[in-house]
């Protein structure tokens, strides 16, 4: 399981228990998922194989177990955490060839209702833009890519240097983005992107670990553990030029510690468990609120990682499609002054070519005028010497 842990009670010799570790995508849901079937094999006082063996010698009485396991957990705890245990019971039963042994229609019917409050907002572009001012090079990294792709924290698991790729401006200068491969490798794979403002941050990443010996390649973790070069501390036992991928459990703890740190995790609002914003899924939020700006929703779910079988737009398209909103996701205040600068520079070449054309159209109007005095002094000045002779 790698970083991943396994509960103490759940034997792994098992073959039972070797067969539901398989089919996860991500490691965070197969140790949640493993948490919840211990408990529930603590509260049955049975092993992971007596469980499955009774249930296919004794269905009725299993089921009955998960229905009372449900019922006791009602005051307890959340309808969503419930929801989890009884889909880590019916992982476990489906991986194992015993699922068609329970009734689970059964048991959903006596399920508690999950509450969704769905209150929690979107960090606000000032909040992170103090997020970026506390942060470290590694953290703005996590900061930046979540809050402009919206990728999930489960995305960091695998996630290596040869996913990001910048895909060059029209023009030939810079970037409009780089593009990030999601989960690749499994059915869950998308493409999304990422700011340019973001793409500079690893580069610069990538410079700090190349300096101390690193060897970064495209098979490299994006990123990596922290390091430290002085001898004399204990962290510099370990080799910093040897990588270790960062989890992405352990990026989701780093980010609740740093926004305590950083003095942006205060008391939870009142008569709620959740804080104003989630720590990595606020941002997820943040992307989707600012691309909309510019993108259709549509666009934005797609690169956001959400299937629609019948939507299948080009790569080129999407790009251009969220290069139109990297203003709105990009962060720095320094670039947001920029855009403020160009944009009243190009609304004061406006004026001033509007003024200029005006000028050139007044010229033209004097031109006339002239011409046309000038040729009725000459009428009348042909009409004066007819009269006069002359004379």
């Amino acid at each position: 399981m790698g970083s991943q842990r396994l509960p103490a009670a759940l034997d792994v010799q098992c073959e039972s228990v070797r067969q539901f570790l398989k089919g996860f995508n991500s490691g965070a849901t197969k140790e949640q998922y493993a948490k919840k079937l211990s408990q529930f094999l603590e509260m049955s006082r049975m092993g992971p194989d007596a469980l499955l063996e009774e249930a296919v010698q004794n269905p009725r009485a299993v089921q009955g177990l998960i229905i009372d396991y449900v019922e006791s957990q009602r005051d307890r705890v959340s309808g969503s955490t419930i929801g989890l245990s009884v889909s880590a019971l019916k992982h476990f039963f489906a991986m194992n060839d015993a699922e068609d042994a329970i009734s689970w229609k059964k048991i959903t019917k006596i399920m508690p209702r999950v509450r969704k409050t769905g209150s929690d907002r979107a960090p606000t572009i000032e909040e992170i833009r103090q997020m970026m001012e506390a942060a470290d090079t590694r953290t703005k990294c996590i900061i930046l890519m979540c809050s402009s792709s919206g990728i999930r924290v489960g995305a960091f698991d695998g996630m290596v240097w040869g996913d990001v790729t910048p895909m060059p401006a029209q023009d030939g200068g810079g970037v409009r983005a780089a593009r990030l491969f999601v989960y690749r490798g499994s059915v869950e794979e998308y493409v999304t992107f990422v700011t340019p403002e973001c793409y500079d941050m690893l580069l610069k990443y990538m410079a700090m670990r190349e300096e101390i010996g690193e060897q970064v390649t495209a098979e490299s973790p994006l990123i990596r553990d922290s390091w430290d070069s002085h001898p004399y501390r204990k962290d510099a036992r370990k080799d910093p030029r040897a990588a270790s991928p960062l989890a992405s459990k352990t990026i989701s703890n780093m980010m609740g510690r740093f926004l305590k740190k950083a003095n942006m995790r205060g008391a939870k609002r009142a008569g709620s468990a959740m804080h104003e914003f989630k720590q990595i899924h606020g941002f997820r939020k943040y992307f989707k609120t600012n691309a909309e700006r510019t993108m259709k929703t549509i666009d934005v779910e797609k690169l956001m990682g959400h299937a629609e079988n019948y939507y299948k737009p080009s790569e080129e398209y999407l790009l251009g499609q969220y290069a139109a909103a990297v203003p709105n996701l990009t962060i720095s205040e320094e670039e947001e002054l920029r855009r403020t600068v160009r944009s009243h520079a190009e609304a004061s070449d406006k004026k001033v070519g509007e003024i200029e054309r005006e000028n050139e159209d007044l010229h033209e109007r004097i031109a006339r005028l002239e011409s046309s005095y000038a040729s009725v002094r000459e009428i009348l000045e042909n009409v004066l010497i007819s009269k006069t002779g002359g004379r």
